[in-house]
């Protein structure tokens, strides 16, 4: 089951499709090599609004593209179904080092002109 969280407000919530061009009930989405794909449309576009209306990209280590400076970026993990919310925010904390690594590095090179 995959599970994203808003950069802005920490919403988190398990990720579904209720249909692009054919509405259907909310189905769960399932992770696949391109990316989060629902059973019924197939591979779905990786951006996440929680219900604040926060739009952002989704990012799936070992999927999703690196991140780019400038964009924000909702933590996507992969969980077994019925986890508790502490199994929920720790592996999304775990997805969420490699994104943290990248955004240290370009502080870094913006303040010290380093790399």
């Amino acid at each position: 089951m995959l599970y994203a969280r808003c950069a802005f407000c920490g919403y988190t919530a398990p990720l579904t499709c209720s249909g692009k061009f054919m509405p259907h009930p909310a189905t769960l989405v399932s992770l696949t090599t391109m990316g989060p794909t629902c059973p019924a449309c197939g591979p779905l576009p990786m951006v996440f609004s929680c219900p604040y209306m926060h739009m952002q990209y989704l990012y799936i280590p070992g999927v999703s593209e690196m991140p780019q400076q400038g964009y924000s970026y909702a933590a996507v993990a992969q969980v077994q179904p019925g986890a508790s919310n502490q199994s929920i925010q720790s592996a999304l904390n775990k997805a969420l080092m490699p994104l943290a690594e990248k955004v240290g590095e370009g502080a870094v090179e913006a303040m010290f002109g380093q790399s």
